[in-house]
């Protein structure tokens, strides 16, 4: 029992020293209450560039590391807000305290809030997130001189150069025969949906970027008769992308009584698998045939039109939304 009661007061000396200890380093730093730091942002939309700095001028503390958190996979675009973790020390005699909260920061420099704040030993986790990116408004992203090639179905139209890439629609009798088609030439072979007779015509805009686009323009009513949708339809030697002088120099999609397929430019084509053409997703069957409709790939549902191009960020004809992959969203 004596052994006992000696452990006992053994124990209790020394937390009683433990306690001491801890107070007295406590008491031998000073407490940091306020954090005030700089944000110098060169983010832009339609960039892909991720630059910022922070700075302090605090010999109390100091920034030791800046993490963009919400890096673009390509470009910032309009109305994004960068979000940033900022790691802030402590200096060797100084800590922050248990209660230091995000109302303790203070931000200059680019506009934004403190969202939240974390504390690990003498290490601060300032979590900021920067204002709305607005985007350049002086580019100038107009097409005109929209015409048709009445010979093969090739559309064409000019633009002043701010444009990355355009996004087109072909429309027959004021109805929609394809859905938004992207590419990234001047011209675009319409010649596989030309299969019947009407007033075709299509629309066409620049884009520079997904939240950074100009207004639609459209072309002049072109007539098309069962003959001459007949000759352009099955005629042409296949439609794909083209130069300005309307020469073809990549692959040609191609029609037979079965359906219609891609003959790529080395004589190839795609089987049981998606090939990117023109800036749209096509998937081909195990006999290299476009297929259409609702397609299960990897655990996952895909949609494409009747013109064969995927869908993406878009309801599908039967009320199912598909994501900006093009997966239906459950």
């Amino acid at each position: 029992m004596k052994r006992v009661k000696q452990l006992t007061m053994i124990w209790i000396a020394g937390g009683l020293l433990t306690l001491m200890c801890s107070t007295a380093m406590a008491a031998s730093r000073t407490e940091i209450n306020s954090v005030s730091l700089e944000v110098e942002s060169e983010i832009e939309a339609g960039d892909s560039s991720s630059n910022v700095d922070v700075y302090s001028d605090s010999g109390r503390y100091s920034v030791s590391d800046v993490e963009v958190t919400n890096e673009p996979k390509d470009e910032w675009d309009d109305n994004d807000k960068p979000k940033l973790k900022v790691t802030v020390d402590a200096e060797d005699d100084y800590y922050f305290p248990s209660g230091f909260s995000k109302s303790d920061v203070d931000l200059s420099g680019a506009d934004g809030r403190v969202t939240s704040v974390t504390r690990k030993s003498s290490t601060l986790f300032v979590y900021i997130t920067l204002d709305s990116l607005e985007g350049s408004s002086d580019r100038d992203l107009d097409v005109y001189e929209l015409e048709w090639d009445e010979s093969s179905g090739i559309a064409n139209w000019e633009d002043d150069g701010d444009a990355r890439k355009y996004e087109v629609r072909l429309y027959r009798n004021d109805n929609s025969v394809t859905s938004v088609i992207t590419t990234s030439d001047t011209s675009y072979d319409f010649s596989k949906y030309i299969t019947r007779s009407g007033d075709y015509m299509f629309k066409v805009r620049g884009v520079y970027s997904s939240s950074d686009k100009g207004s639609w323009e459209e072309s002049d009513t072109w007539y098309v008769s069962s003959e001459d949708a007949d000759e352009i339809n099955t005629g042409h030697s296949g439609y794909g992308s083209y130069d300005s002088e309307g020469n073809n120099y990549s692959g040609a999609w191609l029609r037979d009584n079965v359906g219609w397929w891609y003959c790529n430019a080395d004589k190839s084509y795609t089987v049981n698998n998606w090939q990117l053409i023109d800036g749209q997703w096509y998937f081909f069957n195990a006999a290299g045939y476009m297929v259409t409709g609702w397609i299960p790939w990897n655990g996952v549902w895909y949609y494409c039109g009747d013109d064969g191009a995927m869908y993406h960020n878009t309801t599908t004809p039967d009320g199912y939304y598909v994501g900006s992959d093009g997966g239906w969203m459950q």
